[in-house]
């Protein structure tokens, strides 16, 4: 960041000093009125509802900079998975993977997992092992993550049970008696090595018809019956010719399970835009408006790295297609949406606005928690770069505060400008993010 302050800033002592600085307030006075809309675009879509919004992250070293002024839950789309991770037997890269998840942690997001065991993703050098090896190998992959990554949120266990089952599930148990053996087994080693994740399946081609949803729930309740299932995911991929009653009448089937509903992998492959807002207007609001679903992550959305090319929603040149104007006004006119970036999710975690803003050269950021946890708060600059972390460790119950000079952690003297500041509080087993924004008058 620049630490030289621009040079009209007027702390000397004259009369001209006096009207320099007066002068100076003014124009950051009009800055300030001038941002309000991106002061508000830059929370997260889906900030002050009671489900998330999330989308993936394909490239853990190019990372969008908007990434969570749009969305607040990640996926990572396909770094960690098996065969990314252990291409060659024993021999492990997790090196995207910790990026991703680090990105998340960091900034309180919840993190889902995808996934465990996939018959379209696996490594080749499995096939080659005794079913004895198999079942020895996929455990020891579910046992490696979950010690690695104790802090996932939610995991996708076993990904397309009924379209890509993988070659090796006679290893794991087959049919079996219950029909889904394999399936069973697998679950029972994520609730063993990750006790403190949510554990989901997750399928395609349940919503618009293609497979049987009544079949998807049998499968659902036989995993709840053992306790080893919290939540039914179903991917969003291929909906575009689907009416949304068609959909609202499959996702109550599923709801009726008693399980709570994720939208996993949500896109619209429609080139043209007035096709693609209307398919989010018809859609979006039958998933989102459901009790059961507590959140949706859609696939990508920036132009040139989606998996559906023409299912972006921003274009190279950072500009927005209509369906994601169309999306922001949609959460924001919601009751209870607002957009003071201030949505405690743990019962007494508040986090106040800070005094004096504008500032300089100090402010005074004050915070309560319900509950002793573990906390950190950062400043952070528009990019979502983060300039200086000002706590992080194990705090009690109650008010607390910190004081910002407006000196990053590197030594250097912050800009005029917008900042902001995010406190992120684990206690009692969840995760709570809230942010504000400030402003340094140099």
């Amino acid at each position: 960041m620049a630490a030289v302050p621009p040079a009209d800033s007027g702390f000397g002592t004259g009369q001209g000093d006096i009207f320099m600085r007066q002068s100076s307030f003014g124009r950051i006075t009009a800055l300030v009125l001038a941002a309000i809309p991106l002061i508000l675009r830059a929370q997260p879509l889906a900030e002050g509802h009671d489900k998330f919004l999330g989308n993936i992250i394909g490239d853990p070293w190019g990372i969008p900079a908007n990434f969570d002024a749009y969305w607040n839950q990640v996926t990572p789309e396909n770094h960690g998975k098996w065969a990314t991770v252990e291409g060659v037997r024993d021999r492990m890269d997790w090196a995207g993977l910790d990026v991703i998840y680090a990105y998340a942690k960091d900034r309180g997001l919840p993190f889902r997992w995808h996934a465990f065991v996939w018959g379209q993703q696996y490594p080749s050098w499995i096939t080659k092992l005794t079913p004895d090896e198999q079942r020895a190998e996929v455990e020891e992959w579910i046992a490696l993550f979950g010690a690695r990554y104790p802090d996932t949120d939610f995991v996708d266990v076993v990904n397309e049970p009924f379209s890509a089952p993988p070659p090796f599930k006679e290893a794991l148990g087959g049919n079996g008696a219950t029909g889904w053996d394999w399936v069973v087994w697998c679950f029972e080693k994520a609730r063993r090595y990750m006790p403190n994740a949510q554990l989901h399946i997750n399928e395609y081609g349940i919503l618009n018809g293609w497979k049987s949803v009544d079949a998807y729930a049998r499968l659902a309740r036989l995993l709840k019956g053992r306790g080893l299932i919290d939540g039914i995911g179903e991917q969003g991929h291929f909906l575009e010719s689907t009416g949304a009653s068609a959909i609202g009448s499959k996702l109550r089937i599923l709801a009726a399970e008693g399980l709570p509903v994720y939208i996993t992998e949500y896109d619209v492959k429609l080139a043209d835009n007035d096709a693609q807002r209307e398919t989010y207007r018809q859609q979006f609001p039958v998933f989102w408006e459901n009790p059961a679903v507590r959140g949706v992550t859609l696939w990508g959305y920036v132009q040139g790295s989606m998996w559906r090319t023409e299912a972006f929603l921003v274009r190279r040149d950072g500009s927005e297609r209509p369906a994601l104007e169309w999306l922001r006004e949609y959460l924001a006119d919601l009751p209870g949406s607002g957009v003071g970036g201030n949505r405690p999710v743990l019962s007494g975690f508040q986090l106040f606005q800070n005094h004096p803003n504008p500032f300089n050269p100090a402010t005074h950021i004050s915070f309560t928690l319900g509950a002793p946890g573990i906390v950190r708060l950062d400043v952070f600059d528009m990019t979502g770069r983060t300039v200086a972390t000002l706590l992080h460790g194990a705090m009690t119950e109650g008010p607390h505060a910190a004081d910002w000079s407006g000196t990053a952690d590197s030594g250097e003297i912050a800009a005029s400008g917008l900042y902001g500041f995010r406190l992120i509080v684990s206690a009692a087993g969840r995760t709570g993010c809230a942010t504000r924004k400030m402003m340094i008058v140099r």
